[in-house]
């Protein structure tokens, strides 16, 4: 009874790994509305969009907070 040929093995261990990474890929990350990670990957989002679009404005990042928002808003960190 003999083994399985070296590069056969790096072949079949190749596929899986590259076979992992696709479904890795697939999987719906940011889209539940439950869990904490997907709130702060879209909180951080729309803060990128805001940060865009001041840019894109013209208008100067707050002094207090280091944001972009309207003068009569509260600070948030």
């Amino acid at each position: 009874m003999t083994g399985l040929d070296p590069t056969t093995m790096i072949s079949l261990l190749g596929v899986t790994l590259i076979g992992s990474a696709a479904l890795l890929a697939v999987l719906p990350v940011g889209t539940c509305s439950q869990c904490s990670h997907c709130r702060l990957e879209r909180l951080a989002r729309q803060q990128q969009r805001e940060t865009e679009a001041s840019r894109a404005y013209g208008e100067p990042d707050c002094a207090v907070c280091g944001r972009h928002h309207r003068p009569g808003e509260e600070h948030r960190p």
